[in-house]
Protein backbone atom coordinates (compact mmCIF):
# COMPACT_ATOMS: atom_id res chain seq x y z
CA UNK A 1 0.00 0.00 0.00
CA UNK A 2 2.69 2.50 1.13
CA UNK A 3 4.59 1.74 -2.32
CA UNK A 4 1.85 2.22 -4.32
CA UNK A 5 1.11 5.68 -2.45
CA UNK A 6 4.68 6.37 -3.18
CA UNK A 7 4.42 5.68 -6.94
CA UNK A 8 1.30 8.47 -7.23
CA UNK A 9 3.06 11.03 -5.37
CA UNK A 10 5.70 10.14 -7.79
CA UNK A 11 3.49 10.68 -10.65
CA UNK A 12 1.94 13.54 -8.81
CA UNK A 13 5.57 15.78 -8.51
CA UNK A 14 6.90 14.91 -11.49
CA UNK A 15 3.92 16.06 -13.68
CA UNK A 16 3.16 19.20 -11.28
CA UNK A 17 6.77 19.80 -12.09
CA UNK A 18 7.04 19.79 -15.78
CA UNK A 19 3.37 21.49 -15.81
CA UNK A 20 4.39 24.16 -13.78
CA UNK A 21 7.68 25.09 -15.10
CA UNK A 22 6.33 25.22 -18.76
CA UNK A 23 3.27 27.11 -18.37
CA UNK A 24 4.99 29.47 -16.12
CA UNK A 25 7.98 30.15 -18.58
CA UNK A 26 5.93 29.93 -21.90
CA UNK A 27 2.48 30.36 -20.38
CA UNK A 28 0.47 33.49 -19.37
CA UNK A 29 0.12 33.69 -15.51
CA UNK A 30 0.93 35.52 -12.08
CA UNK A 31 4.53 35.78 -11.99
CA UNK A 32 5.90 36.32 -8.29
CA UNK A 33 9.33 37.67 -7.10
CA UNK A 34 12.33 35.98 -8.86
CA UNK A 35 10.25 34.62 -11.46
CA UNK A 36 11.21 35.07 -15.55
CA UNK A 37 9.77 33.95 -18.46
CA UNK A 38 11.34 31.41 -21.01
CA UNK A 39 14.65 29.37 -20.19
CA UNK A 40 16.19 32.23 -17.98
CA UNK A 41 13.63 30.85 -15.53
CA UNK A 42 16.50 27.90 -15.28
CA UNK A 43 18.72 30.80 -13.64
CA UNK A 44 17.39 30.31 -10.21
CA UNK A 45 18.12 27.28 -7.82
CA UNK A 46 13.80 27.05 -6.79
CA UNK A 47 13.17 25.97 -10.75
CA UNK A 48 16.43 23.54 -10.43
CA UNK A 49 15.28 21.89 -8.01
CA UNK A 50 12.11 21.56 -8.55
CA UNK A 51 13.00 20.03 -12.07
CA UNK A 52 15.05 17.69 -11.06
CA UNK A 53 12.79 16.46 -8.35
CA UNK A 54 10.36 16.00 -10.77
CA UNK A 55 12.57 14.29 -12.99
CA UNK A 56 13.84 11.58 -10.04
CA UNK A 57 10.46 10.96 -9.42
CA UNK A 58 9.47 10.24 -13.01
CA UNK A 59 12.69 8.05 -13.58
CA UNK A 60 12.08 6.52 -10.63
CA UNK A 61 8.41 5.28 -11.63
CA UNK A 62 10.21 4.27 -14.87
CA UNK A 63 12.19 1.63 -12.72
CA UNK A 64 15.82 3.47 -12.82
CA UNK A 65 17.72 3.01 -9.17
CA UNK A 66 18.17 6.63 -7.72
CA UNK A 67 17.59 6.09 -4.11
CA UNK A 68 20.31 8.03 -3.68
CA UNK A 69 18.89 11.05 -6.19
CA UNK A 70 15.82 10.75 -4.23
CA UNK A 71 17.28 11.83 -0.91
CA UNK A 72 19.19 14.96 -2.98
CA UNK A 73 16.51 15.83 -4.39
CA UNK A 74 14.32 15.86 -1.32
CA UNK A 75 16.68 17.87 0.30
CA UNK A 76 17.10 20.12 -2.19
CA UNK A 77 13.35 21.21 -2.84
CA UNK A 78 13.35 21.41 1.26
CA UNK A 79 15.95 23.80 1.01
CA UNK A 80 14.34 25.93 -0.94
CA UNK A 81 11.44 25.54 1.59
CA UNK A 82 13.38 26.77 4.54
CA UNK A 83 15.02 29.46 2.66
CA UNK A 84 11.50 31.48 1.51
CA UNK A 85 10.35 30.17 4.85
CA UNK A 86 13.26 31.81 6.76
CA UNK A 87 15.05 34.50 4.62
CA UNK A 88 13.53 35.62 1.76
CA UNK A 89 9.71 35.91 3.16
CA UNK A 90 10.48 38.01 5.93
CA UNK A 91 12.61 40.18 3.21
CA UNK A 92 10.62 40.62 0.05
CA UNK A 93 7.30 39.42 1.55
CA UNK A 94 5.26 36.37 1.98
CA UNK A 95 3.00 37.38 -0.64
CA UNK A 96 5.17 37.39 -3.68
CA UNK A 97 7.12 34.57 -2.72
CA UNK A 98 3.47 32.18 -2.87
CA UNK A 99 2.12 32.79 -5.62
CA UNK A 100 1.90 31.80 -9.19
CA UNK A 101 4.40 29.45 -10.12
CA UNK A 102 5.68 30.47 -6.97
CA UNK A 103 2.95 28.27 -4.91
CA UNK A 104 3.63 25.08 -6.71
CA UNK A 105 7.69 25.85 -6.53
CA UNK A 106 8.13 27.28 -3.00
CA UNK A 107 5.31 25.30 -0.94
CA UNK A 108 3.46 22.51 -3.03
CA UNK A 109 5.77 20.47 -4.38
CA UNK A 110 8.35 20.89 -0.98
CA UNK A 111 5.89 19.59 1.07
CA UNK A 112 4.83 17.08 -1.25
CA UNK A 113 8.15 15.91 -1.93
CA UNK A 114 9.25 15.86 2.09
CA UNK A 115 5.77 13.80 3.24
CA UNK A 116 6.51 11.33 0.29
CA UNK A 117 10.44 10.71 1.82
CA UNK A 118 9.71 11.02 5.47
CA UNK A 119 6.63 9.23 5.88
CA UNK A 120 5.22 7.42 2.73
CA UNK A 121 8.85 5.87 0.56
CA UNK A 122 10.65 4.85 3.66
CA UNK A 123 12.70 2.29 1.65
CA UNK A 124 16.13 2.06 2.28
CA UNK A 125 18.87 3.77 4.77
CA UNK A 126 21.70 6.65 4.32
CA UNK A 127 24.79 7.26 6.27
CA UNK A 128 26.48 10.10 7.37
CA UNK A 129 28.35 10.16 3.98
CA UNK A 130 25.21 10.02 1.96
CA UNK A 131 23.81 13.56 3.65
CA UNK A 132 27.12 15.11 1.92
CA UNK A 133 26.17 14.00 -1.23
CA UNK A 134 23.01 16.86 -1.26
CA UNK A 135 25.56 19.87 -0.96
CA UNK A 136 26.12 18.50 -4.47
CA UNK A 137 23.81 20.83 -6.32
CA UNK A 138 23.75 23.57 -4.04
CA UNK A 139 27.48 23.72 -4.04
CA UNK A 140 27.94 23.47 -8.09
CA UNK A 141 24.66 26.46 -8.21
CA UNK A 142 27.05 28.50 -5.28
CA UNK A 143 30.16 28.33 -8.25
CA UNK A 144 28.04 29.12 -10.99
CA UNK A 145 26.33 32.15 -9.12
CA UNK A 146 29.46 33.66 -8.02
CA UNK A 147 31.54 33.01 -10.55
CA UNK A 148 28.99 35.15 -12.82
CA UNK A 149 29.48 37.66 -10.66
CA UNK A 150 33.17 37.78 -10.96
CA UNK A 151 33.21 37.44 -14.31
CA UNK A 152 30.12 39.37 -15.86
CA UNK A 153 29.94 42.14 -12.77
CA UNK A 154 27.22 42.19 -10.36
CA UNK A 155 24.51 44.40 -12.04
CA UNK A 156 21.86 42.65 -13.73
CA UNK A 157 23.73 38.99 -12.45
CA UNK A 158 22.69 39.38 -8.70
CA UNK A 159 18.95 37.74 -9.53
CA UNK A 160 19.05 36.83 -5.75
CA UNK A 161 19.98 40.41 -4.27
CA UNK A 162 22.92 38.32 -2.69
CA UNK A 163 25.92 40.45 -4.14
CA UNK A 164 24.45 43.98 -2.59
CA UNK A 165 27.70 44.59 -1.18
CA UNK A 166 29.80 43.02 -3.51
CA UNK A 167 30.80 39.22 -4.71
CA UNK A 168 32.44 38.37 -1.27
CA UNK A 169 28.92 39.31 0.16
CA UNK A 170 27.48 36.76 -2.00
CA UNK A 171 30.07 34.20 -0.95
CA UNK A 172 29.14 34.57 2.28
CA UNK A 173 25.27 34.42 1.89
CA UNK A 174 25.98 30.81 -0.35
CA UNK A 175 27.95 29.39 2.93
CA UNK A 176 25.56 30.17 5.25
CA UNK A 177 22.55 28.57 2.75
CA UNK A 178 25.34 25.21 2.07
CA UNK A 179 25.33 24.65 6.24
CA UNK A 180 21.37 25.50 6.26
CA UNK A 181 21.25 22.66 3.36
CA UNK A 182 23.34 20.43 5.48
CA UNK A 183 21.23 20.87 8.64
CA UNK A 184 18.01 19.79 6.23
CA UNK A 185 19.82 16.84 5.17
CA UNK A 186 20.66 15.61 8.76
CA UNK A 187 17.07 16.08 9.34
CA UNK A 188 15.54 14.64 6.93
CA UNK A 189 17.91 11.65 7.61
CA UNK A 190 16.60 11.00 10.93
CA UNK A 191 13.97 8.79 9.64
CA UNK A 192 15.66 6.97 7.51
CA UNK A 193 19.51 7.07 8.75
CA UNK A 194 21.69 3.58 8.65
CA UNK A 195 22.14 2.33 11.92
CA UNK A 196 26.17 2.66 12.63
CA UNK A 197 28.30 -0.30 12.23
CA UNK A 198 28.35 -2.82 15.14
CA UNK A 199 32.48 -2.12 15.51
CA UNK A 200 32.05 2.03 15.83
CA UNK A 201 29.71 1.40 18.15
CA UNK A 202 30.88 2.37 22.01
CA UNK A 203 31.62 -1.30 23.90
CA UNK A 204 28.93 -1.36 26.64
CA UNK A 205 29.69 -1.29 30.39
Amino acid sequence: MRKAVSKCLDLLIGGLALWVWLSSAFGAGRHGAFSVEGLQSLRYFTVLSNLLQGGVCLACLCGARVRHWKYIAAVSVALTFFVVLLLLGPAYGYDTMYVGANFWFHLILPILSMVNFLIVDREGTFSLRDSLLTLIPMLAYSLFYVGNLLVNGVRDNDWYGFAKHGPQSAAAAFLIILGLNWIVALLMRLPRRRPAHPAHRWPAR
